[in-house]
């Protein structure tokens, strides 16, 4: 069951850039478009044959190849690690969850924007693992305070920001904060934030760049705390 766990992992990883990428051509659209859009057939289009636009093409599909491996490897490990550490009742809704965190840190990273594709599914899912799984879940006060935290404290900080620029966080952010919040609770919430606005930081000193894409740092950051409080619910 572990390599099978593995194997599963690294199969959804390698379909993370090449899904997160489409999203840019169909969005806005509704939950059955965007299934209907996401799996075609590749096409390439009937030009005379151009040598720069050939080198392009294949630069892109490099680098596809080797993003594509690397979620692979990335989601392989984070399922293995959830089938060591995580209540077995519990497995299948962690996967869930790692699955469309590391969907919305892809998108976000191309587009700038966390799709209610992924954000109410993420939201549905811990609902849902709070009553089917309620041993293995957060408490359900516990879970429902942090819902109403993490929408709160988004309207707020743009409520509170639009008195002074033109507000960073959208509608998408909102959505993602309450759903974490389901998943993590009050106190995990907090140290998400808390973490992602380091790695955020850090990330920015790196790139020498002020702003960015802030839901791959957020992803990373709630991705850890899941662990620390889920290894905790054994």
């Amino acid at each position: 069951m572990f390599v099978i766990t593995l194997i599963t992992g690294f199969f959804l990883g390698l379909s993370v850039p090449a899904v997160a990428s489409r999203f840019g051509k169909i969005l806005p659209a509704d939950p059955g478009l965007i299934c209907a859009s996401l799996w075609h057939k590749p096409c390439f289009p009937k030009v005379p044959f151009d040598e720069a636009r050939t080198r392009l093409l294949k630069k892109k599909w490099k680098k596809l190849i080797l993003f594509s491996f690397i979620w692979g490897v990335v989601l392989s490990l984070l399922f293995g690690a959830c089938y060591l550490v995580i209540r077995p009742e519990m497995f299948w809704f962690g996967c869930m969850f790692l699955f469309l965190i590391a969907m919305l840190m892809a998108v976000d990273e191309q587009y700038y924007l966390l799709p209610d594709f992924f954000t109410i599914p993420l939201l549905l899912l811990g609902i849902t693992a709070a009553h089917v799984v309620p041993s293995g879940f957060l408490p359900p006060a516990e879970s429902l305070a942090g819902a109403w935290f993490g929408y709160l404290l988004s309207t707020v900080t743009v409520f509170i920001m639009a008195f002074f620029k033109k507000a960073e966080f959208g509608a998408g952010d909102v959505k993602m904060l309450t759903a974490l919040g389901i998943w993590l609770g009050v106190l995990g919430l907090n140290y998400a934030l808390i973490l992602s606005f380091c790695f955020f930081y850090l990330c920015s000193v790196y790139k020498k760049q002020t702003t960015g894409a802030f839901g791959p740092a957020l992803g990373t950051a709630s991705i850890l705390v899941f662990f620390y409080l889920y290894m905790n619910l054994w």
